[in-house]
């Protein structure tokens, strides 16, 4: 059986680092995403598979915008399918991540895919390979590591926890929200050490307005479900921020991000 994986166009625009910050990288120059996907999958076939990662999130970015503009000008677009551009960025970054033998990752990027488009055929394809790779791994009986939920323009956001005193997890949160603009509309970043009993860990304070901010915390053995209670403001966020979704667990073991002084 031939692979379903499709390379398509990329653009330049912000790539990410794991915990929803921008960083620029030495990349060669694409100024569409088609022309980044080009230039991405020679990078691919030729084996540099870091920076073909790097030009398929460029692409990603690019499509992105470009699906912003379908939907606008679209009824259409916007409700069947407004990521329709975006989606052969996504698997191919499932592709690359695959090829690095880092399933995790790759499975991030293809779930990103059926969240837009169901039956996706690539993405379904994409699914059934990682998943082959990945059944003999088992999770460590820890909660420790890092999640991460897609924030769009080929960034994420990303939850890192780590065990406390018995009964409590720290946790780093690091998000963001791009809006329309080429840079984040919003940032927002927390982290507190909160009581951990029966699997939930439970955040809660008024430090930031006087309306109550709750995040909950559902720990399952791949992922996070959170629940974010009051609005981004209540909980020091910026504009749009949100810490709600699922959070795709991609390490058993990370670090929270250094303060800036």
């Amino acid at each position: 059986m031939k692979s379903a994986l499709i390379f398509i166009a990329v653009i330049a625009v912000l790539p990410s680092t794991l915990n929803g910050q921008i960083q620029t990288h030495d990349t060669p120059a694409c100024s569409t995403y088609m022309q980044c996907n080009e230039i991405g999958t020679a990078s691919f076939k030729q084996g540099h598979l870091d920076q073909a990662i790097q030009l398929f999130e460029h692409q990603a970015a690019l499509a992105e915008i470009a699906d912003i503009g379908r939907q606008t000008s679209s009824r259409d677009a916007l409700l069947n399918s407004p990521y329709k551009l975006s989606l052969t960025a996504y698997n191919n970054l499932a592709l690359a991540y695959f090829a690095k033998h880092d399933y995790f990752w790759a499975r991030a990027w293809t779930l990103v895919t059926l969240r837009w488009d169901k039956t996706n055929r690539a993405a379904q394809f994409n699914l059934r390979k990682i998943e082959q790779a990945l059944q003999k791994w088992q999770w460590p009986q820890t909660t420790a590591g890092e999640y991460v939920q897609y924030a769009g323009r080929g960034t994420w956001e990303s939850m890192v926890i780590k065990p406390s005193e018995p009964g409590s997890i720290q946790f780093c949160f690091s998000g963001l929200w791009w809006g329309l603009g080429e840079g984040p509309s919003g940032l927002g970043d927390l982290s507190a050490t909160v009581p951990f009993h029966h699997g939930i860990a439970e955040y809660s304070t008024q430090e930031f307005s006087e309306k109550r901010c709750r995040i909950a915390i559902h720990f399952f053995t791949d992922r996070l479900e959170v629940q974010q209670t009051g609005d981004p403001s209540d909980c020091g966020f910026g504009h749009n921020v949100t810490a709600n979704g699922t959070f795709q667990r991609i390490s058993s073991g990370a670090e929270c991000p250094p303060e800036e002084k």
